[in-house]
């Protein structure tokens, strides 16, 4: 492990033969849990939709994300459709600009990333401990297996996030992206059906947030296209211009991408934008994270383990013993179990010994006679 590479996790990853895949909804992207019927983003069944998909490496993890904050001035939900990490956001409903927490970006991501690594359906998540057993304590053991998007609990975040696993999909052809690191904060996806390519960049501020993160799939971050810049008028009509010849842009339809009609160029328009020229109820969109290696809550798991339990080999064995172990029956968990125990005197036990040792004393006799 290369103390160089500013992604890696600190704790080392077991040897994995193969990168664990992923079920996934095709039409959405986000998981598909074994146990559930229809998909919990596009409400197909799940059963017409299901497709297993690897990561684009063993030790990397995607998350899917919906996000939002509550407006300060119209108290609705506004979308947060990319990391943003300037200070401030827009609202999408009443377009008020005011401050917004970063700090709270830290503790949404970490959450995303611990999601990502411990979700089941395996009761360890992605990167199981060769000796360490956390399956009892992983709160997350459940998605993928019944469960798809999770939220935070007890925690106070000033944004409203849903995550789940998954991988991203083509918006057209919906079948998984293929994707590739480029650099820092940067990402690239082609579709292996239509061949649409993009490329994906975070801002310095954003990468800073937290360490694991590799970068981010979203319209907001798209680095290929040209954004359409926007300004309110005095009477409080959003105006939308073409960034190559500044003429007003005649938005046509909900697609992001729209083309000046004087000059031809095409650019992005942000969703927030377009939701606002149409006179339409926002609502936040799916968009993915992309971390390397465990995540800080499996650290915390696997740091609560005590020393000696961890320690050589013998210590190995411990770990891996089950809690209660000495009363509980023989389960289907891996690990070392003792051999139940009663409390008091086993009769039947007795008896036996007290045979067994009449037939030794028997047997010794007849033969030292002879």
């Amino acid at each position: 492990m290369s103390r160089e590479d500013p992604y890696r996790a600190h704790i080392q990853l077991p040897e994995i033969a193969a990168p664990p895949s992923v079920t996934i909804c095709r039409s959405c992207g986000i998981v598909a849990p074994e146990q559930g019927t229809a998909c919990e983003g596009c409400k197909r069944p799940l059963p017409e939709v299901r497709v297993q998909v690897a990561p684009p490496a063993a030790d990397l993890t995607w998350v899917a994300v919906k996000c939002g904050f509550t407006c300060n001035q119209c108290k609705f939900l506004a979308p947060l459709d990319g990391l943003d990490a300037d200070g401030a956001v827009d609202c999408a409903h009443c377009g008020l600009r005011q401050r917004f927490d970063v700090v709270a970006w830290k503790t949404a991501l970490e959450f995303a990333h611990a999601v990502g690594d411990l979700a089941g359906p395996a009761p360890e998540g992605k990167y199981p401990h060769p000796s360490v057993w956390v399956g009892d304590e992983n709160d997350y053991a459940k998605v993928g297996l019944t469960h798809t998007f999770v939220v935070p609990t007890g925690a106070e975040l000033s944004v409203d996030i849903r995550v789940s696993p998954g991988h991203p999909v083509c918006k057209k052809c919906r079948v998984p992206l293929s994707t590739s690191v480029l650099g820092v904060g940067a990402l690239a996806t082609r579709c292996p059906t239509c061949s649409d390519e993009a490329r994906y960049a975070l801002a310095d501020g954003a990468r800073n947030l937290y360490d694991r993160l590799v970068g981010a799939v979203a319209d907001e971050h798209r680095a290929d296209r040209p954004r359409a810049q926007a300004t309110a008028t005095q009477a409080g009509v959003l105006a939308v211009k073409c960034p190559g010849c500044g003429a007003p842009l005649q938005l046509q339809g909900t697609d992001k991408v729209q083309t000046c009609s004087y000059c031809k160029a095409t650019c992005f328009v942000a969703g927030k934008q377009m939701a606002r020229f149409n006179h339409q109820t926002p609502e936040p969109e799916v968009w993915w994270l992309l971390f390397r290696g465990v995540s800080t809550e499996r650290e915390k798991l696997l740091a609560a383990v005590p020393e000696e339990k961890a320690a050589g080999v013998g210590g190995n064995v411990i770990a891996i013993l089950k809690p209660g172990a000495k009363t509980d029956t023989i389960g289907d968990k891996p690990g070392v179990y003792e051999a139940p125990e009663k409390p008091g005197t086993d009769w039947p036990q007795v008896a036996l010994t007290l045979v067994l040792g009449t037939l030794a004393l028997v047997m010794g006799y007849l033969i030292l006679g002879k």
